[in-house]
């Protein structure tokens, strides 16, 4: 810009000093640590399989064909064992299913209203079918 004696007026950036500098260059750091946080999933057990297509509960109480095989569910933890994690309860909107992790030995810590994906066998249980889980993914 030109001023009225003809100079060019020149912008000056107030000066940060040490510590607004430290401020900008840890800043991208914690925005990308907190980016990666948000978008990774806590696993349990083993993994879950990709290969497989998700079912829904339903097709598990209908289709007795699925008994003995190996499937992917996901839905919300609804409750739980309190205690040391052993089992839970997954809801996926078409219904409600058991998900047994003891017999593989692993458990979770709570997550109650958690969003899950299983991968399991479908088991006849005591009281219906069930999931024995090899594989849990919360989000």
């Amino acid at each position: 810009m030109n001023n009225r004696s003809g100079n060019i007026k020149v912008c000056q950036i107030p000066e940060m000093g040490k510590r607004g500098m430290k401020v900008l260059l840890i800043l991208p750091f914690l925005i990308s640590v907190l980016i990666m946080a948000g978008c990774s999933a806590e696993k349990h057990g083993g993994e879950i399989n990709r290969e497989l297509q998700t079912i829904k509960v339903k097709d598990v109480m209908f289709f007795s064909s699925l008994q003995g095989q190996t499937v992917n569910l996901e839905g919300i933890i609804t409750s739980q064992c309190m205690s040391n994690g052993c089992w839970f309860f997954l809801d996926d909107g078409t219904g409600q299913i058991y998900i047994n992790l003891a017999p593989k030995a692993f458990a979770i810590p709570p997550r109650t209203g958690k969003m899950a994906k299983v991968t399991g066998v479908v088991q006849q249980g005591q009281d219906g079918f069930q999931i024995v889980a090899t594989g849990v993914e919360i989000k």
